[in-house]
């Protein structure tokens, strides 16, 4: 379950709800139920979102529940307006709605820390996003083909993909795009939350005025944002804080050099394959020398490299041990039955 599916789209938590049917659909030994039967005590839930729908559904479940915990409290910092003004009870929902699960999927050992420090108190297994990688490797050898479609020059493009918040770094983006005007940069994505998103009337202006070589597409579908990790040269998100990564990877996945802060969650999966920076200064230098295409294919290949351990088969693989762990957890915590009456 996702309320990703009749609210908001085009981020990360929906992108993952969607690799994860995509996965189920492919895996012989699990199978998908809807309607009435889906409330049988031998069918597990798994809750990708956590608002008060899902909250409920996890309630009214009686077999095992699992929460895949894309969002933190620090997570809607720089992306809702005000959640630093209800930072309490953020944290006490968060917490209460994790509770209510039989286990609790953490995407990264950063948010496993994030989880210990908001005081969940239910069992915390470690399970990495994945990818589909074949969606995404269909586009390659199409670069030039792509470049065209999207009216890209022969400059150097510089991609990146978030919604348009403070928390991922977008004016960081359009400084680095001031001080490199000999390149392209292309920021795909919109603001999904409307009237919600922080700094929404600031940001609107962002745009408005920012320098003839950054163009902001809006929402797209996810296939053309594969499409453009494939036609571009470069990956560059400044965020601020990231409990996973997942645009991250699809741009790794696509053989992209990329240019990240040195956030905890890049650690955990892209180890030494990543340029990373603190300041725009650092970054725009960064940027510079990955204009040099030998400096650019060497982080490609790493890039890649790193990526290549996140496919669709360790998607699969997480999703049925997770579930496994999911049913024995549940059979532990059950009552047990006492034995009739003599």
């Amino acid at each position: 379950m996702s309320e990703s599916v009749f609210t908001v789209r085009g981020h990360g938590v929906h992108s993952v709800y969607e690799e994860s049917l995509h996965a189920i659909k492919r895996m012989p030994d699990i199978r998908k139920v809807s309607g009435l039967r889906a409330y049988r005590k031998d069918v597990i839930l798994h809750v990708h979102t956590m608002g008060p729908f899902a909250a409920l559904r996890m309630m009214a479940h009686r077999g095992p529940r699992l929460i895949s915990a894309h969002v933190t409290p620090e997570t809607l910092i720089g992306s809702i307006k005000g959640a630093h003004l209800v930072r309490g009870l953020v944290n006490r929902y968060m917490r209460g709605v994790f509770d209510l699960a039989t286990l609790v999927l953490s995407v990264s050992k950063a948010t496993t820390a994030e989880l210990e420090e908001l005081g969940v108190r239910r069992p915390v297994v470690l399970m990495s996003n994945a990818v589909d990688d074949r969606r995404i490797r269909a586009f390659a050898g199409r670069r030039a083909e792509l470049r065209r479609e999207f009216g890209w020059d022969e400059r150097l493009v510089v991609l990146g993909v978030g919604q348009v918040q403070p928390r991922k770094g977008v004016e960081e983006f359009v400084a680095c795009a001031r001080r490199l005007p000999h390149l392209r940069f292309v920021w795909v994505g919109g603001m999904q939350f409307g009237m919600l998103s922080d700094a929404r009337h600031d940001l609107a202006r962002l745009r408005e005025t920012a320098p003839e070589n950054v163009t902001f597409t809006g929402l797209v579908p996810r296939e053309e944002v594969f499409a453009r990790c494939a036609a571009a040269d470069v990956f560059f998100l400044p965020s601020k804080h990231e409990t996973f990564g997942l645009a991250t990877l699809e741009a790794a996945t696509a053989a992209l050099p990329v240019v990240v802060p040195d956030l905890p969650c890049y650690r955990d999966w892209l180890k030494d394959a990543y340029l990373h920076a603190r300041t725009v200064p650092e970054f725009t230098e960064l940027l510079r020398g990955l204009e040099d295409p030998q400096v650019r294919a060497t982080w490609a290949r790493l890039a890649s490299s790193a990526a290549a351990a996140y496919d669709s088969g360790a998607l699969a693989d997480g999703l049925r041990d997770a579930y496994r762990q999911a049913a024995t957890h549940h059979r532990a915590d059950s009552p047990q039955k006492m034995p009739p009456a003599r």
